[in-house]
């Protein structure tokens, strides 16, 4: 089958963008022949070039939403971008068209151009969270536009959590029946020898010893992935337990505040911040834990693979309440009563540990994740 993968074009470094390329990966290991289609925009350069070596990469002239001054007011309304893109798709002759949207309201002209293709089409929407519930300007507005759109789309809406298919549900009024699609994302799951290794060799390039307990965080130095907060755990752990450090993998915005409280926090030496690396699994082999602080998520990569690492995972309230599954992952809540203490000891961090990675194991795995889109595409070119 040939899956034509389109980016919404926001970027190429964020999780959704890391999945097209494990979907990608997966998909023509199952004997199916993915492609990607994205904006000729240079943030999505590096997205291309790491598709290269998976399938065919078609770029056109595309404005994302966030490059428009209306942003999705205009994007709703550009019926001429969605014939063109329409136009270019059908030249390429895909079986179907899996469609990539970050969130809600961004390329909505490209629901235009699935309607305008006539090609079997699947959608998935990775943070389903509303705009007015993230305080964005103009809100309720956005919001409107958005389920006026979505609800035109052609083909099967897919949300990539349990949670995110009831936020995805109820904005667009679905009940009785009617329902999104779940398939929930996959990770690789690396092997036992293969971490113990990275670990040694990743452990000695950063300097660390046996004793050093290294927290682990990852993402962009973003609003959403609050790095700062990070930071002020960070400090908490630091305040009482002396063989803590800490490292940071991701750059962004906010690195010059990230450097000026690494300094206020007394942090300096023990704080790493190695910028942006395309293979983090060295990273995680090397930590001792990983510490999430995002302020929303649809379904983190980061923790993902943080779990299928075998690393005990800690993250924010927020998080811990909006995502079922870390309560039978194990996962510990920042700032919860005897959170550190645990954190330090180290049989209990290996139990932890061996949990995460056991439900990585059997129900996040990538292989699953690609199947279940498999019979998506079935269901979908059988119903075009």
């Amino acid at each position: 089958m040939r899956i034509l993968l389109v980016s919404s074009s926001s970027g190429s470094r964020g999780g959704g963008e890391l999945f097209l390329l494990s979907l990608a990966e997966s998909l023509r290991g199952l004997g199916h022949e993915p492609g990607l289609w994205a904006s000729d925009h240079p943030r999505m350069d590096e997205l291309a070039r790491r598709f290269v070596p998976i399938g065919p990469v078609h770029r056109e002239s595309y404005l994302n939403t966030y490059d428009r001054r209306l942003r999705s007011f205009s994007d709703a309304v550009d019926l001429r971008s969605g014939r063109r893109v329409a136009a270019a798709w059908r030249k390429l002759a895909p079986d179907v068209v899996h469609l990539n949207k970050q969130n809600l309201e961004d390329g909505l002209d490209l629901i235009w151009a699935a309607r305008f293709a006539s090609l079997a089409t699947v959608c998935t929407i990775h943070v389903t969270q509303t705009a007015r519930y993230l305080n964005a300007r103009h809100g309720w507005a956005r919001d409107a536009v958005a389920r006026a759109l979505l609800h035109r789309y052609p083909g099967r809406l897919v949300a990539i959590g349990a949670s995110r298919r009831s936020d995805l549900n109820r904005f667009l009024g679905w009940r009785n029946g009617r329902s999104a699609t779940l398939v929930e994302n996959g990770v690789t799951l690396p092997s036992r020898q293969r971490l113990s290794r990275l670990r040694q060799e990743t452990r000695l390039r950063l300097g660390l010893h046996d004793g050093h307990l290294l927290g682990l965080g990852v993402g962009r130095m973003v609003e959403q992935k609050r790095p700062l907060l990070f930071l002020e755990h960070a400090a908490q752990v630091a305040a009482v337990e002396p063989r803590a450090r800490f490292c940071w993998v991701g750059d962004g915005p906010l690195r010059p505040q990230w450097d000026a409280e690494v300094i206020r926090h007394a942090l300096d030496e023990r704080v790493l911040t190695p910028g942006w690396a395309q293979d983090v699994l060295p990273y995680y082999a090397a930590a001792d834990f990983l510490l999430h602080a995002a302020a929303y998520e649809g379904l983190p990569l980061a923790l993902l693979e943080g779990m299928a690492a075998g690393l005990p995972c800690v993250v924010t309230s927020n998080l811990y309440d909006d995502l079922e599954f870390l309560k039978s992952a194990g996962v510990l809540r920042a700032g919860e009563e005897g959170w550190i203490t645990t954190l330090a000891c180290s049989s209990r961090r290996q139990a932890l540990g061996e949990r995460c990675r056991d439900l990585a194991a059997r129900q996040y795995s990538v292989e699953r994740m690609a199947r279940d889109y498999i019979y998506l595409y079935e269901l979908a070119t059988a119903a075009n």
